[in-house]
């Protein structure tokens, strides 16, 4: 069987929903990061846009040439989070939701972004992914003991921003068709914040924190048909560095070239992080844990230069 055209594939993979306040710090990493990605696509200006293929990265005659995608998306995933904080963790609260409806996001989104950005050069590859969501939301409890129940007001915050590189360490053929698989290489920037107050506590809490977690991930990509690119990635971070943080994603997403510059995407996110920080010391016990999990569907568009 005759070996294809070296090949490379395209896209990010592996990472949130939730809910970014945001420090001043956290807004200009995200100011930043989104001028840098279309500043990669107008400076790729001797690429040549062409519909998903093995020859992302390469020119017809096998040298090396820029290829650039940015890919805006909306995730809509099932999610679990919880925080402890204070002396001892004795602060602590969580929720767990399905899948939002529009009303629901109609009702507690405040604003979001979500969005990718993949740049390549022959078999070397440099990503971003974003993921920024602001969200609050009222809640009723049950009457206590002195038959008086209390609103809640609920919101949280969550921002990620994970840039990273890669490698083509695969060129080859799966079942006769093209196959790609690329090593990544990067890290992720985390903020989040939350706060509950209610009538009886106008104050209430709010706690929240930053920080970063190395990852190492793959992405394989499948070009079933002409125009066609089935892309799964996957990734594991943190490691226990950064006060013992951990988490890992996964993805799972088919894009259809409908011309040489505008894809769209379907698919499966997937993404948990956790990090726990404390200081034992002798007059200080503070602990803050932060757990969130999300996985659902993915929907988006991309735009190729």
């Amino acid at each position: 069987m005759e070996q294809p055209n070296r090949q490379t594939a395209s896209r990010s993979a592996g990472s949130a929903r939730a809910p970014f306040g945001g420090s001043k710090h956290s807004r200009r990493l995200l100011g930043a990061a989104l001028p840098a990605c279309l500043a990669l696509a107008i400076s790729g200006g001797t690429a040549r846009a062409q519909p998903v293929s093995a020859q992302d990265g390469f020119a017809a005659n096998g040298t090396y040439q820029w290829n650039f995608e940015l890919d805006p998306y909306l995730w809509l995933p099932a999610a679990s989070a919880s925080f402890s904080a204070g002396r001892n963790g004795q602060i602590s609260g969580g929720t767990t939701t399905a899948v939002p409806s529009i009303s629901d996001l109609t009702q507690a989104l405040h604003g979001a972004f979500m969005g990718a950005a993949i740049t390549r050069y022959g078999p070397f590859s440099g990503e971003m992914d974003i993921q920024w969501v602001d969200a609050a939301a009222g809640k009723t409890t049950a009457p206590g003991p002195g038959g008086n129940a209390a609103h809640l007001s609920l919101s949280a915050s969550y921002v990620r921003v994970a840039p990273g590189f890669g490698y083509e360490v695969y060129n080859g053929a799966l079942g006769g068709l093209p196959l790609t698989v690329d090593a990544r290489v990067g890290f992720a920037y985390f903020s989040w914040s939350a706060k509950a107050t209610s009538e009886f506590d106008p104050v209430g809490v709010s706690p929240g924190g930053s920080f970063v977690q190395p990852w190492l991930g793959f992405r394989a990509s499948l070009y079933p048909a002409e125009r066609w690119r089935v892309e799964l990635g996957a990734l594991g971070q943190g490691f226990g560095v950064s006060g013992g943080s951990w988490g890992w994603g996964t993805s799972l997403i088919g894009t259809y070239s409908v011309n040489s510059w505008f894809d769209v995407n379907l698919g499966f996110r997937a993404l948990s992080s956790e990090r726990y920080a404390s200081d034992t010391g002798l007059l200080n016990q503070g602990q803050r844990s932060f757990k969130f999990t999300a996985y659902g569907p993915l929907v988006g568009v991309g735009f190729r230069f």
